[in-house]
């Protein structure tokens, strides 16, 4: 006697997946939203977002890390490298009404925001090794180089994005930077769904496959090309090269917090966002990026005739 066919439900499955990313892309666009209206009307406001994500993801950097029985001083990296984010864009901001008069104000302009913001970070650094002599010195070692790591990787690289906040085009470059690492992790998604063959690195993140790579690199090259073509008026091919480079250094920025995760045992580093995992999730790749972004963007893009 043949068996009846039993066929699979597909629906629960199906809806559950289609309401995560209904949630991920709201969330996605309220940050989208905050983050084009901060550079439309209010620049401290993305500042300030900037200061408490990396408070944020301090906190959550400094919980996974006791997951290994290490104790960091993720205080220090939390609210004082906040505070060194607001008070680096505070102190440096010019005294001038436009542009020409804000190069003027410093020479070079685009070095003086990064100025108190490497001075801030090798004190805090200082101070977390202090800090953590009030505890026994079994582990002071691993928690300090934990610490330290921790400063280097939030308020250090957050202060090249004050740094594009303070420069002579705030907005176009701030805009171009996350666009450019918005577009290669949606290519790279896109692509390694659609074709994803090959595993780029199976031991950090399984998912990742070198077609998505290839398809994020396409991707961010694209609008690379357009925003430095249109929006910054120079040769189309320095966007090329800008949107590969930044692609290429959110793919590593996501595969160190991976291996972090991996490390310590956890899927994602919080839940604030929800689809979207911690604030160390979020911004992992785009501090990554900010040194090679503000490099680029000032010392060769933006050196020419605007």
């Amino acid at each position: 006697m043949t068996s009846p066919t039993t066929t699979s439900n597909p629906g629960p499955a199906t809806s559950g997946k289609l309401r995560g990313f209904a949630v991920r892309a709201l969330v996605a666009a309220g940050l989208i939203a905050i983050v084009a209206a901060s550079l439309i009307w209010w620049m401290w406001g993305l500042v300030i977002l900037v200061a408490v994500l990396v408070a944020l993801a301090a906190h959550e950097l400094g919980h996974a890390a006791q997951l290994k029985g290490w104790h960091p001083v993720w205080q220090v990296a939390g609210f004082g490298g906040a505070a060194l984010i607001l008070l680096e864009y505070g102190v440096n901001q010019p005294p001038a009404t436009n542009a020409g008069e804000a190069i003027l104000y410093s020479v070079p302009w685009f070095f003086a925001p990064l100025t108190l913001g490497l001075i801030g970070c090798a004190v805090l650094v200082l101070v977390a090794w202090v800090w953590r002599l009030r505890r026994p010195v079994d582990g002071f070692l691993a928690d300090s180089a934990v610490s330290s790591m921790m400063v280097v990787y939030l308020p250090l690289l957050a202060t090249f994005v004050v740094a594009m906040a303070l420069s002579a085009r705030p907005a176009a470059q701030i805009a171009t930077f996350i666009a450019c690492i918005a577009f290669n992790d949606t290519g790279a998604y896109v692509m390694g769904s659609l074709l994803g063959r090959h595993k780029m690195t199976p031991h950090i993140s399984p998912a990742k496959t070198w077609e998505g790579f290839a398809g994020g690199l396409v991707w961010a090259a694209v609008a690379g090309a357009l925003l430095v073509q249109f929006v910054f008026y120079q040769p189309w091919w320095q966007g090329v090269v800008l949107g590969l480079v930044l692609g290429t250094c959110a793919t590593l920025g996501d595969l160190v917090e991976s291996a972090i995760k991996r490390d310590v045992g956890v899927k994602d580093m919080g839940k604030l966002l929800p689809g979207h995992g911690g604030a160390m999730d979020r911004v992992d790749s785009l501090l990554f990026c900010a040194p090679v972004a503000w490099a680029l963007l000032n010392l060769w893009i933006c050196r020419g005739p605007v």
